[in-house]
């Protein structure tokens, strides 16, 4: 059986309408795409200040 580009997008839009599927990545977005930005952001504002204090 060959699929096609549209046959995953049914099955992904039907995914996205299921109750279950938002819930679990909502929790993930909100959990792990929250906190490595902050540590991102935290290390870049910890490069800013060494940079400020060598100045």
């Amino acid at each position: 059986m060959i699929t096609m580009p549209y046959d995953y997008y049914d099955y992904f839009l039907k995914k996205r309408n299921d109750t279950v599927f938002t819930e679990t990545t909502n929790k993930i977005r909100e959990n792990f795409w929250r906190e490595t930005y902050d540590v991102v952001e935290s290390q870049e504002w910890e490069e800013i200040t060494d940079k400020i204090r060598k100045n």
